[in-house]
């Protein structure tokens, strides 16, 4: 079956975009220093909202000590709402639905924007790159914490008004860092094994989807961004991420989405290997897995790549940098 760039295309939650194409979630650091959505913020979403079927918001981050840069949108008390709800409805009244990725940084929230806090993550690996604060351990408590703080997360933007959320589980943030084996060293029932490593992005999927059962919000989106790999020694290979995406996809969300920047992007971990990850994506998946979208991204700059990306095996197309424009 041929896949039409403007197609309508309905979610398994029942929202149907109105075309495929997305708006990337890209930060661009203009928030208040505690998180709270400005004006500029505003003006920004507001000039892109309308083309595309849904505007996922940048990177918002679940509890006050987990940003990854100066200028992030917070979600981690009430207070935040009403700025949210401003722009989930300036987006909406320009006909896109409003996505809001919610995340974490873990070891990558410097101190210098958290309150001197010592950042955390799954074990007390720094990050590598200059000056990286090594993290805190979490403990179990503290794990559990961070699953219902994705779900206050996630209350929050169904009261705010989003047509739904995108968890953030790459680029190096939390959840990454609790599936890699280069971040996560522990022994314990969060870590290990591989199938261990799984269990806190499995368990911040439940909890999302149980809040919006919960609040028996109709429509609404749940998805879950991916890198694919990692250069770090022992770090993730393709081979651990489609463990991890056809585990996730037994919970069934409405799409998956890839972080990469080319569309047609082959192995960083192995330089010899020239097929593209997207046709071993589709060689690998499960059959539970095939059924969930997956969002492309990366290098698509004219009408000629969307149509190629639908090609090659994307069901989706998120716009990044040429959206900025």
């Amino acid at each position: 079956m041929s896949k039409e760039l403007f197609d309508t295309f309905k979610l398994k939650c029942g929202a149907e975009l109105k075309n495929r194409v997305l708006m990337a979630p890209m930060t661009i650091q203009a928030a208040y220093f505690d998180g709270s959505v400005t004006s500029e913020v505003i003006d920004y979403y507001q000039f892109r909202a309308g083309g595309a079927s849904a505007i996922i918001v940048e990177s918002c981050f679940v509890e006050d000590h987990g940003r990854g840069f100066p200028g992030a949108i917070g979600i981690y008390t009430d207070e935040k709402i009403s700025g949210l709800k401003w722009l989930s409805q300036t987006i909406q009244s320009k006909g896109s639905k409003a996505i809001l990725q919610l995340y974490h940084a873990g070891r990558m929230a410097n101190p210098k924007f958290n309150g001197g806090e010592q950042p955390i993550s799954a074990s007390p690996i720094a990050a590598l790159r200059p000056d990286a604060v090594p993290p805190r351990e979490m403990t179990r408590v503290q794990i559990k914490q961070m699953i219902e703080d994705f779900g206050e997360a996630t209350r929050r933007a169904i009261e705010a008004g989003f047509d739904g959320v995108e968890i953030h589980g790459a680029n190096t943030y939390l959840l990454q860092q609790f599936f890699s084996p280069h971040s996560n060293r522990r022994q314990d029932e969060w870590g290990g094994s591989r199938e261990k490593r799984t269990y806190f992005p499995v368990e911040i999927l439940k909890k999302v989807q149980s809040v919006v059962n919960e609040h028996g919000v109709q429509d609404f989106i749940i998805g879950y961004r991916f890198s694919p790999e990692e250069i770090e020694e022992r770090g993730i290979h393709f081979e651990d991420t489609m463990y991890l995406l056809n585990t996730l996809a037994e919970y069934e969300p409405d799409y998956f989405h890839i972080s990469v920047n080319s569309y047609k992007r082959t192995s960083i971990v192995n330089q010899e290997d020239t097929e593209p990850l997207i046709q071993k994506y589709r060689r690998s998946q499960s059959t539970q897995l095939a059924k969930i979208p997956l969002i492309g991204v990366g290098s698509i700059a004219q009408r000629e790549d969307a149509v190629d990306a639908l090609e090659i095996g994307y069901d989706l197309l998120s716009i990044g940098l040429f959206s900025r424009a």
